[in-house]
Parts: structure tokens; C-alpha cells; sequence
């Protein structure tokens, strides 16, 4: 009776170990190095501190230019805060989609904003985000729409890591979309708007040392001017800095998803893992580098 115990004892634990042994693979893949890559994206893409500064230029503006400039900004903040949602709405996928596929990698339900299919109906329909996506031809906004649409059937389906794979196959045309599009806006869009605040600036406070140097009296106002000339340059120089750190975000996030895109069935390879980590390290580097102009 207790060679048949142990007998039985044994098929039982066989049995479990093989059962065990279909579950794992699909299942409990290590893919720590995704997971890490795809939060790491989804933290430093959450800046939505440029979109406002661009919002907002034309009214820092109004504080340079003459009256008769006034109808002029007031119409160019109105065309911009209708882009914010469109700006801010991509932006807000990207981060989700990132931070979704870091749960999925770890094998655990998406965790992703209710109002995210809402929100993706609206950009889908919206097509170009800036001057500069258009340009590029990149519908930044309607691209963002398609990735939270995917987002949306991950949460309904509850989907888990076995569906990594789908979801990056699923999104890569438009992510690389959004990541471009993104990046077309901020490195045109936005330093064009900075390099016009920063000529108002100039105009500004060059015109009463002009005039302070014509009557010879230079002993008060043009070092003045000067001083308080340089601080209002220096900041826009601040955030022209945040931009251009922004927009190498974009590029590393779009250039990472694009590597698990080529090798999406070879997941756990090694290579791609040390890839990924050198993506994921850059761009802890690169949110350093924000904070720090912040």
C-alpha cells in the first residue's frame, strides 16, 4: 500500500510539472528588459510642461510687443489652445501605451486611464497635431486615436504578457507615427515659437538702449536693459534646452520599439535585452536632463 502511495504521489507531481511546464512559456517569459524599456519610455515621455509653454507664448508675447499686436497673438493663442488637446491627447497615449506594455511584460492586467477610449475616438478623427507633423505628412493625433483603440480592446480582453507580442505588432506603425510626428512639432513648431518670443524680447528692451545711447546717457538704463534682456533670453535658452532633450526622448522610444518590432518573436534574446537596457538607461539620463531645466 505505500509503494502504491508513493506511485500515485509521483504521477500527481509529474503531472503537475508537466501542466506547469505548458503554462510557463507562454505565460512567464522573462522579459524584464521590455518592461523596464517600455515604464522608463512611459516616465519620460509624461511631459506635457513644453505643450504648455508653447501654449502660452503668445501671451508672453504681449508683454513685448506693442498694442497693435494685440488681435495678431490673440488669434495665433486661439489656434493654439484648440491644439492643446491634440498635443496633450498624444502625448497621453504615447505614456499609456508605454506604461501598458511595461504591465504586460510583466505578465499583469494593463492599467490604463478610463477615459482613454473617449479620447481616442477624438484624435482619430483629428488627424495633424502641428504645422510640422503635416509637413512630414504624420497624422500625429489620428495615429494616437489607433493606439488607444488597441489599448481599449487590452483592457476589455484583459490581456496579459501572451499578448505582448500582438500588441507590439499590433501598434509599431503607429507609434513610430506619434514618436515623429511628435518630435517634427517640437523641434519646428515649438522652437519656431521660441525664436519669435525671443526677437519680441530683444525689440523689446534694445529699443530704450538705442534710446538711452543717443541722448549719451548710459549710466543707469543700458546695463540695466542688458541685465534683465539676458535673464528673459536665458529662460527661453531653458526651454529651447528642454526641447531639444524632449525630442531625443521621442527618438530613443520610437527607435526602442522599433527593435522589439524586428525581433517581436525573439523576445528574450540577449542582445535585445542589453539593447533595451541601453535605451532605458539614455533615457533616464535624458529625464535627468529635464528636470534639471525645469
Amino acid at each position: 500500500m505505500k509503494k502504491a502511495g508513493i506511485t500515485n504521489h509521483f504521477r500527481i507531481t509529474i503531472l503537475s510539472l508537466s501542466l506547469l511546464a505548458c503554462i510557463l512559456p507562454a505565460g512567464c517569459a522573462d522579459l524584464q528588459a521590455v518592461r523596464e524599456f517600455a515604464k522608463t519610455s512611459a516616465a519620460t515621455a509624461d511631459y506635457r510642461q513644453i505643450v504648455t509653454d508653447y501654449i502660452e507664448s503668445p501671451v508672453r508675447q504681449q508683454r513685448y510687443l506693442p498694442d497693435n499686436r494685440a488681435v495678431q497673438l490673440d488669434s495665433i493663442a486661439k489656434k493654439r489652445a484648440a491644439q492643446r488637446k491634440l498635443l496633450e491627447g498624444s502625448q497621453i497615449v504615447l505614456v499609456e501605451y508605454m506604461s501598458s506594455l511595461g504591465d504586460l511584460a510583466a505578465d499583469e492586467l494593463p492599467n490604463v486611464d478610463s477615459e482613454i477610449e473617449a479620447l481616442g475616438k477624438s484624435l482619430e478623427k483629428a488627424g495633424f497635431a502641428g504645422d510640422a507633423d503635416a509637413a512630414i505628412n504624420k497624422e500625429t493625433a489620428s495615429a494616437a486615436g489607433r493606439i488607444a483603440m488597441v489599448l481599449t480592446r487590452a483592457v476589455l480582453d484583459h490581456w496579459r504578457q501572451d499578448r505582448v507580442k500582438t500588441i507590439i505588432r499590433d501598434t509599431d506603425d503607429n507609434v513610430q507615427a506619434v514618436v515623429a510626428g511628435l518630435r517634427e512639432i517640437v523641434l519646428k513648431d515649438f522652437n519656431a515659437s521660441l525664436d519669435i518670443e525671443a526677437e519680441a524680447v530683444r525689440m523689446y528692451f534694445e529699443a530704450p538702449i538705442a534710446s538711452a545711447e543717443s541722448r549719451h546717457d548710459t549710466d543707469a538704463v543700458p546695463p540695466l536693459a542688458r541685465i534683465l534682456m539676458l535673464e528673459h533670453l536665458d529662460r527661453i535658452k531653458e526651454r529651447r534646452e528642454r526641447l531639444d532633450a524632449y525630442a531625443q526622448v521621442l527618438d530613443k522610444i520610437g527607435k526602442g520599439h522599433a527593435e522589439l518590432f524586428r525581433n517581436v518573436d525573439n523576445l528574450e534574446d540577449k542582445a535585445l535585452k542589453e539593447r533595451l537596457k541601453k535605451y532605458a538607461k539614455d533615457l533616464q539620463t535624458l529625464y535627468k536632463a529635464i528636470k534639471e531645466f525645469s
